[in-house]
């Protein structure tokens, strides 16, 4: 179980990084209105979802050690 949680947050730092690096800024400021708002081109495809998952990946990956430390304790 140890193992797998560490795999879990290596995986997510590694999807945070990529998903930071490839996302592109997708948001364009709106002519129409007077105001500085901006508006998403591609809707659900302009949210960083590989950061996101990264992060899940290492709340899991936290939760898991954790209940593995619980379970296990050292004498």
């Amino acid at each position: 179980m140890k193992r797998t949680s560490i795999v879990l947050v290596i995986l997510g730092i590694v999807m945070i990084i990529s998903g930071i690096l490839t996302s592109r800024d997708l948001n364009h400021v709106n002519v129409v209105d007077d105001h500085a708002r901006q508006i998403y081109v591609n809707r659900i495809r302009s949210f960083p979802w590989e950061a996101f998952l990264g992060g899940v990946f290492i709340v899991a990956g936290l939760v898991f050690y954790i209940a593995d430390v619980r379970r296990n304790p050292k004498p």
